[in-house]
């Protein structure tokens, strides 16, 4: 599978005796695919009331969220898939 900037999705899978690797290589497809800063901090909930900006801004975080779970999703193996699934 291909993402937007031509490269596979697979890049590598986690297992018990390559987390250095993978989480380096992690590392740097977030950065490429512009979702390490959520990664890393997260996003905050609309809350009551919220403008249009505020909605979008929102929406775009919750995309990112998804976009990163993917990649993480994608490349874990079975074992380690179970532990991350519902977060």
């Amino acid at each position: 599978m291909m993402n937007s900037n031509g490269f596979g999705s697979n890049i590598l899978v986690l297992d018990s005796k390559n987390w250095d690797r993978w989480s380096a290589l992690m590392k740097s497809l977030f950065g490429v695919e512009d979702v390490m800063d959520l990664v890393t901090n997260g996003y905050e909930d609309l809350g009551a009331n919220p403008n249009e900006a505020q909605r979008i801004a929102f929406k775009e975080a919750e995309r990112k969220d998804c976009k990163a779970l993917f990649y993480i999703q994608q490349n874990v193996d079975a074992q380690h898939f179970e532990k991350i699934a519902k977060a």
